[in-house]
């Protein structure tokens, strides 16, 4: 399989200092580089009581998990118990270039018990961006390469959650900001489509499923204003429609808007354009 030097282009060793049972201990940062179609590893056999994730960074490696097979090209990840009878990784035979991956690994039951909760939410095999979030974080160990850390069992098991907390991030991220999306999307279309009356949240939010302080918060944070500004923004375009292009007066308006009076609407239109509804008309 090659020397020991030439396959770990850079490694990092932990060395726990009276380790405690109940929590998780890291063992090893590596980035290897595989070349021989020699490299085989199933997980039957092999220790039950280390876990391990496993980047791609360039070239290609495969894994398997059961009877499927998974191509590990430039940002494919894999997540398992090294012990795992149902695994294996390899260098694959057709493979034209050398295989570079860059795998943290963990150690003891508490850890693997972890990974197999994660495996449980997220599969084994996933792909992650290489220029941020988990690879990202990893890739910070490289300065301390060729070298052995001793670290105490909290400081063991921060660095392992560390780890795992950003491998979470970086799967969950572009979920959590798709959901984020659509659910301000549907805000703003329950929004728009009842320009008619005063915006209530509280309705909103009951229909969307969700608390009224989440979707304040997450509207906010996604569009830059508030559900309330939006409402009024709206309003206020739909009012300028109406003035051009329908000949409608302020008093009509009120009313279609859901205003309670034609001065309310006008001290709303002013606030918002700055000039009245006259004064709009004639610019």
């Amino acid at each position: 399989m090659g020397n020991y030097e030439d396959i770990r282009l850079w490694s990092v060793r932990f060395q726990l200092l009276r380790p405690m049972e109940t929590l998780p201990v890291p063992y090893e940062v590596v980035l290897e580089k595989q070349v021989s179609p020699a490299y085989h590893l199933e997980g039957r056999g092999r220790p039950q009581d280390h876990a391990q994730i496993v980047c791609t960074i360039s070239g290609e490696g495969a894994f398997r998990y059961k009877e499927k097979v998974y191509k590990l090209t430039p940002g494919m990840a894999f997540m398992s118990q090294l012990g795992d009878p149902d695994t294996a990784y390899y260098y694959p035979g057709h493979a034209a270039e050398p295989w570079i991956f860059l795998w943290i690994s963990f150690d003891g039951f508490r850890a693997v018990e972890i990974i197999r909760e994660m495996n449980e939410r997220y599969g084994y095999v996933f792909r992650l961006p290489l220029d941020t979030g988990f690879v990202k974080h990893l890739e910070t160990y490289r300065s301390q390469r060729g070298t052995i850390r001793f670290v105490t069992p909290t400081e063991g098991a921060k660095i392992v959650h560390d780890a795992l907390a950003s491998l979470g991030d970086t799967i969950e991220r572009p979920e959590m900001l798709s959901r984020r999306s659509e659910l301000v999307r549907a805000a703003q279309e329950l929004i728009t489509t009842h320009l008619d009356r005063s915006l209530d949240l509280e309705a909103i939010a009951g229909e969307l499923h969700v608390s009224r302080e989440h979707l304040s918060r997450v509207f906010t944070a996604q569009t830059g204003i508030s559900p309330g500004a939006f409402a009024t923004q709206e309003r206020m375009h739909l009012a300028g429609r109406l003035l051009r292009d329908r000949n409608l007066n302020c008093k009509d308006i009120a009313i279609r808007l859901g205003f309670e009076s034609a001065s309310s609407f006008t001290r709303a239109f002013r606030a918002h354009y700055k000039v009245s509804p006259t004064q709009y008309l004639n610019s």
